[in-house]
C-alpha cells in the first residue's frame, strides 16, 4: 500500500523541462526550484569567468529575474541548464558601457579573449596524487588557452555534451570537437613528457 507521501510525490518536479514549462505558466515555485537546482553550478562557472563573487551572484539573480519577467515570451529549450549557462556567460562577458571611453587607446582591444581559470582540484580528483604532483598539473594547465580550459571544464567537470557546449559558447559543434581533440592531444603529449600518470580521467 502506497503512503500518502508517495502518492503526493511527482517525479517530474525535479525535471528541468517540467520546471521550465511551469515557469512559462506562471509558477513562481518552479522558478525558485530551478534556481536552487542550478545555482551552485552557475555560481562556480561564473567565478571561473570573472572571479568576482558579488558580480556573479548579482548576475545570476538578474538572469532568473529576466526569465520570470519574460516567461510569457520565452520559447521551449531542449537543454535548460545549458541555456542558463549560455545566458549567464553572455551576461558576464558582454561589453561594459564604460569601454567606450577606452576606444581611443589603440593598445586596448575590446575584442580580447576573456579569462578562464581552472585548478587541479577542478578536474583531478585523486587528492593524494594531486598534492604530490600539483606543480606539474599546474604546468600542464598553463599550456591551455582560456577557451581550452573552458571546454575542459564544461566537458569533464560539468559533463556537458559537445552540442550543449556549442550552445553555451555559441560556436559550431564541430568547432567544439576540434578544439577538444587538440586540447586532449596536447595534454596527452605533456603527460608522456612528464612520465606522470595524471589526467587519466581525461585521456
Amino acid at each position: 500500500m502506497r503512503s500518502k507521501q508517495q502518492e503526493n510525490h511527482n517525479p517530474q518536479l525535479d525535471d528541468e523541462q517540467y520546471l521550465w514549462r511551469a515557469i512559462k505558466l506562471g509558477d513562481p515555485a518552479a522558478l525558485n526550484k530551478l534556481l536552487n537546482k542550478y545555482y551552485e553550478d552557475l555560481f562556480f562557472y561564473g567565478l571561473k569567468l570573472t572571479g568576482n563573487q558579488g558580480h556573479v551572484a548579482d548576475t545570476i539573480q538578474d538572469l532568473f529575474a529576466n526569465v520570470w519577467e519574460t516567461r510569457k515570451r520565452i520559447s521551449e529549450v531542449a537543454h535548460v541548464k545549458a541555456y542558463l549557462f549560455a545566458a549567464l556567460r553572455n551576461n558576464l562577458l558582454k561589453p561594459n558601457p564604460k569601454d567606450i571611453f577606452v576606444r581611443a587607446d589603440p593598445s586596448i582591444s575590446l575584442n580580447r579573449d576573456h579569462g578562464f581559470d581552472i585548478s587541479p582540484e577542478d578536474i583531478y580528483l585523486d587528492k593524494e596524487l594531486q598534492l604530490k604532483n600539483i606543480k606539474i598539473i599546474k604546468e600542464l594547465l598553463a599550456e591551455l588557452s582560456p577557451k581550452q580550459k573552458e571546454i575542459i571544464y564544461l566537458k569533464f567537470y560539468s559533463n556537458y555534451s559537445n552540442i550543449e557546449i556549442s550552445r553555451i559558447l555559441a560556436i559550431k559543434k564541430q568547432s567544439v570537437a576540434n578544439l577538444l581533440a587538440r586540447t586532449i592531444n596536447l595534454l596527452r603529449k605533456k603527460k608522456k613528457q612528464s612520465k606522470l600518470s595524471i589526467f587519466n580521467v581525461l585521456i
